[in-house]
């Protein structure tokens, strides 16, 4: 396992769907922390993320996922 830690992430078995869920989870906990002790207004950055996990859970379509491919990043199924 841990020589793994070395290898690009889709040797590691991080497939786009797990990106997007790992940055969508740190972008809302980052919206709650910028909300409890900046403004209240960053709430609205949580409620934007939520609404984007929503939108894709029903229609399958994600900007972050068709971006990350088009980067390179990881395949949908891992190795």
């Amino acid at each position: 396992m841990w020589s793994e830690l070395g290898a690009p992430a889709d040797r590691r078995g991080w497939t786009i769907e797990r990106i997007v869920r790992a940055v969508g989870g740190t972008v809302a906990l980052a919206s709650l922390v910028l909300a409890a002790y900046v403004d209240l207004r960053w709430l609205w950055l949580g409620a934007f993320v939520g609404v984007n996990l929503i939108q894709s859970a029903y229609t399958g379509w994600c900007l972050m996922s068709n971006r990350s491919r088009s980067r390179g990043g990881a395949h949908n199924a891992p190795h």
